[in-house]
């Protein structure tokens, strides 16, 4: 039972961080360099309390009153309308919907556009007022404003209409959300994938000895199909990625199917198929440790070896910062798996990949045992031993929650200090 509690934990931390980044990213990419305030939203519903990120495809925020009742929707028309210009520049607006959706009042946050028209606009009230009682429907029709009955302001008729098309359009674009959701699309790389996964389960579970001796031809199969001609490996920029944005199971199934197998096999088996029986890198260094006669391996000390087991948590905060605070890193170059993509690697990969091999050829399994971040997270989550007792590995995990935690809930003091000194 213990032991049972311990891996929902594990796998609870992860979900957690996953969602605390996945929030954080909704709401940024929501609100932008010009987050709405609940203090605009007042100004048309008085009940308003707080705001909350809208999960689906709006992309707006909902309004909740002291209660946690939703009692209206707050969005923008940045960036989704950028590209509509008035006389000399985009507008931002404030569309601010009760529960049903339907508008009950308009502002202008911000515009580029010539001051003095803008200001014409908003001291317009029956324009700026137009738009009162509304479904989200009936203004997304509005694509012919003269038929529509929207007027533009005198002296101001450029910065007015733009003003309309692109509440227009905002609304248009969020009024159907699930009407662009992909498709399943099921391609031959999926089918690859599919094979691949069933092929390390097979080689991870099926002890027979005649089926084993045929490891090293699979090993070499994945490298080069895996490896090379797909290019679909796990990796910590997929993971953050992933969190961000969400899954795309319509749109890479086999993908999903991979990593759904490395996370959970290993969690409910304590078999590290991925890491094991799949990964192109490792099946590389597991070859080259052979290459040279055992006189040559060195064997760090404890000390060196204490130090060399922190580069990996070292990566994954770097990846938490990278996320939350949107630091200009690629994490794809901090690990190796991208140099397997010849024609589309950085310099970070595979520079990363060519030392790291190298490394392995004196310590076995170098990168594995001490610098793959994508490993320690499938390693982190793995049933180790019958005990399964709790380890340093807890202990860091738990620390990256708490920095997440706090990435999240403090962002703003976080990112001023850090990012904007």
């Amino acid at each position: 039972m213990r032991s049972l509690i311990l891996q929902i934990t594990r796998i609870g931390v992860l979900i957690a961080i996953a969602w605390m980044i996945r929030e954080h990213h909704l709401r940024i990419s929501i609100q932008g360099d010009r987050p709405i305030t609940i203090s605009e939203v007042i100004v048309f519903l008085p009940s308003a309390h707080r705001l909350f990120p809208d999960s689906s495809l709006k992309a707006g925020l909902w309004v909740l009153d002291k209660n946690g009742n939703r009692v209206g929707y707050a969005t923008r028309t940045m960036p989704q309308s950028r590209d509509i210009i008035g006389y000399s520049g985009p507008t931002d607006a404030l569309i601010v919907s009760d529960a049903d959706l339907k508008v009950v009042g308009i502002a202008i946050r911000h515009s580029y556009d010539t001051p003095s028209h803008v200001e014409d606009v908003t001291l317009d009230y029956q324009f700026m007022e137009s738009w009162n009682d509304k479904s989200w429907q009936q203004i997304a029709q509005m694509t012919d404003l003269k038929k529509s009955r929207v007027y533009g302001v005198s002296g101001a008729t450029r910065t007015s209409e733009a003003l309309a098309l692109s509440i227009s359009k905002r609304l248009d674009i969020s009024r159907n959300p699930q009407a662009n959701a992909p498709s399943l699309h099921i391609r031959w790389q999926d089918i690859g994938l599919l094979l691949i996964v069933v092929g390390g389960l097979a080689f991870a579970f099926i002890k027979n000895s005649k089926f084993q001796r045929y490891r090293w031809l699979w090993s070499i199969a994945v490298f080069i199909v895996l490896g090379f001609i797909l290019g679909d490996l796990l990796a910590l920029a997929l993971f953050v990625g992933w969190a961000e944005s969400g899954i795309p199971w319509r749109m890479t199934p086999g993908l999903v199917l991979l990593f759904a197998s490395a996370f959970f096999v290993p969690w409910a088996t304590r078999q590290p198929v991925y890491c094991q029986f799949i990964c192109p890198h490792g099946h590389a260094q597991r070859w080259l440790m052979k290459l040279l006669p055992a006189r040559f391996s060195l064997r760090p000390d404890i000390d060196f070896k204490w130090s060399l087991k922190w580069i990996a948590p070292a990566l994954l905060l770097l990846a938490l910062l990278t996320s939350f605070l949107k630091l200009p890193i690629d994490l794809a170059g901090v690990e190796p798996f991208d140099a397997y993509l010849i024609r589309m690697a950085g310099k970070a990969s595979i520079i990363i990949a060519i030392v790291g091999l190298i490394i392995s050829l004196f310590i076995p399994m170098a990168y594995c045992k001490y610098g793959c971040p994508t490993g320690w997270i499938l390693n982190f989550i793995r049933r180790r031993g019958e005990k399964n007792k709790i380890d340093t590995q807890d202990a860091i995990g738990l620390a990256l929650l708490l920095i997440a935690f706090a990435l999240y809930h403090f962002y703003d003091p976080i990112h001023t200090w850090i990012v904007l000194p």
